[in-house]
């Protein structure tokens, strides 16, 4: 497969440098726009650049009908973009974080908070905690914005901290009358994402065309092993 990527920010790079060089079809950023006929040289398109230039993008994108794997957040994705990339023919995927070890915390978070509910209704209460770099424009984070709504956890009530360096840091936390839990996922470097990525890539040419989220098929992937 040949990938496209656009964004060369510290994801982006984390991004190329799990990509064999014969493998990148393009390399596109401000200095090297991206066009429909550069992208169309690709089997697939990463794209992770911030929500402001993503919106400058996206006719460039729907035009080259290029499948998408979509980092941006912060973002506020068009109520028709489904139908738009239905009728190009084309599939994207998008995600708040591409992190696998963040999506199984955030899967068996959900897990945990319904146990909980059923053993001891009324009883829990819910916490979300994220903390990123200092760079970081979007706080809360979008990983915790999903985290929130996937938990039914009001959103303004998300503790958010941007210290150095921090590569993301999601912790949710279910404390009892006698007792507590705490599930907490911490990114050590950009790979994790990486990972994330490259198997979004793997599983597009196998979707349908439209509007995918990334949660949904590490979902599709876990289901069947929490059931025998």
């Amino acid at each position: 497969m040949k990938y496209a990527l656009i964004g060369t920010g510290k994801t982006g790079q984390a991004i190329r440098d799990a990509i064999p060089e014969r493998d990148l079809a393009g390399v596109f950023n401000t200095r090297n726009p991206a066009t429909v006929e550069g992208l169309r040289q690709a089997d697939a398109g990463i794209v992770f650049v911030p929500g402001p230039a993503f919106a400058a993008l996206m006719p460039v994108l729907l035009d080259s009908r290029l499948p998408l794997v979509i980092g941006t957040t912060g973002f506020a994705w068009p109520d028709d973009l489904d139908a738009r990339l239905k009728s190009a023919n084309t599939a994207w995927i998008v995600g708040s974080n591409f992190s696998l070890g963040l999506n199984v915390m955030r899967f068996f978070a959900q897990r945990i908070k319904t146990a909980l509910d059923a053993l001891k209704p009324g009883g829990m209460k819910l916490g979300i905690a994220e903390k990123h770099h200092i760079h970081k424009l979007d706080a809360p984070s979008g990983t915790a914005l999903y985290l929130a709504q996937a938990l039914g956890f009001p959103a303004q009530d998300i503790a958010v901290a941007r210290e150095g360096d921090a590569k993301g840091t999601h912790t949710v936390s279910f404390a009892l009358a006698h007792d507590a839990i705490s599930i907490t996922h911490e990114a050590h470097d950009r790979a994790a994402f990486a990972e994330g990525v490259l198997l979004a890539c793997d599983k597009i040419g196998r979707l349908p065309p439209g509007l995918h989220i990334f949660e949904t098929l590490v979902d599709d992937i876990l289901l069947p092993l929490t059931k025998g």
